[in-house]
């Protein structure tokens, strides 16, 4: 019997990939701490509220982002990917409408809280709406737009920075690493229905210009080496020399790529180590806790074999 229009919390969770949302959210925090550090400012001197608020706003542009994927490709997923919780029949398709609008309004209200530039949370709906209707179906143009959706929120402080007259264009630096490896992965998963060694190859080094460029931006915004320069390192060497990701199914290699998104968000925050030790080694500490936890989420929601029990 099929689960109610609905929809199930497991097949929710499944819809808008929860497992990887706070990817999304550690984007946004790191930035906005190397921005805060880039400016000479205090990176903690910033309210539990604001922070809470910025957090929120980058989940609800991520799970938008995921719904308006999944509607848009609703048909094509009938055959290519008929376990979705929308081909399944588990999850309406206007619950997910619904949805898709609660998301882009609650993005939309909360703005990126106090400290966040509010004219980009639009602007990058707009964009993931724009890549998930028409300019995914184009390899440069999906992989700049979606570049440009995780450059965009991980923006929101660094541009309100810039805004306000404290830094100037090097502000917008650590969010156009967010936005080359994002990029890097989009041309990596492409191999996925259409092989090819080019896009790989280009999909890797952009992944890996993006982890070099965010340990020199934060060695020079930290005035030395960083526990993040360390980090990038062991990441980039590992892609040159095809250590990561792994070889096997594209699949389970972009997974790979989408958890380092918590190392490259390690290697950029690592630029405000004059924070102190304790904001070191706690973004190491959350770092390995989230790729711990954002995998064993995973596992948990992989679709269950035809007749296992719920």
């Amino acid at each position: 019997m099929k689960a109610p229009r609905g929809g199930s919390v497991r097949a929710w969770l499944r819809l808008l990939r929860v497992p990887l949302a706070p990817t999304a959210a550690c984007d946004a925090l790191a930035c906005a701490a190397l921005a805060r550090a880039q400016a000479g400012l205090d990176p903690l001197a910033v309210g539990p509220g604001a922070l809470a608020a910025l957090a929120a706003t980058s989940l609800c542009l991520y799970g938008a982002g995921m719904l308006a994927n999944d509607l848009a490709d609703r048909r094509r997923d009938r055959t290519l990917a008929p376990d979705r919780p929308l081909p399944a029949g588990q999850i309406g398709a206007g619950a997910a409408a619904f949805g898709l609008a609660l998301l882009c309004t609650a993005a939309l209200v909360l703005g990126g809280g106090a400290a966040a530039f509010r004219p980009l949370v639009p602007l990058a709906l707009g964009l993931a709406l724009a890549y998930d209707f028409l300019l995914k179906r184009w390899l440069v143009p999906g992989a700049l737009a979606m570049g440009g959706v995780r450059a965009l929120n991980a923006a929101l402080v660094p541009a309100a920075l810039l805004d306000a007259g404290r830094g100037d264009a090097a502000l917008l630096l650590g969010p156009l690493c967010v936005g080359l490896y994002s990029a890097g992965v989009l041309g990596l998963s492409s191999t996925e229905e259409r092989p090819s060694a080019i896009r790989r190859r280009a999909g890797l080094t952009l992944a890996g210009v993006a982890f070099a460029g965010a340990a020199a931006l934060a060695w020079a915004t930290a005035g030395g080496p960083t526990l993040g320069a360390l980090v990038a390192f062991g990441v980039v060497s590992s892609v040159a020399f095809g250590r990561r990701p792994r070889p096997g199914p594209v699949k389970r290699q972009v997974l790979e790529m989408l958890l380092a998104l918590y190392w490259l968000a390690l290697v950029l925050a690592s630029g405000a180590s004059r924070a102190g030790p304790g904001f070191v080694f706690g973004t190491f500490g959350a770092a390995v806790a989230l790729v711990w936890g954002s995998q064993r989420a995973v596992r948990a929601l992989r679709p269950r074999p035809a007749g296992a029990a719920p």
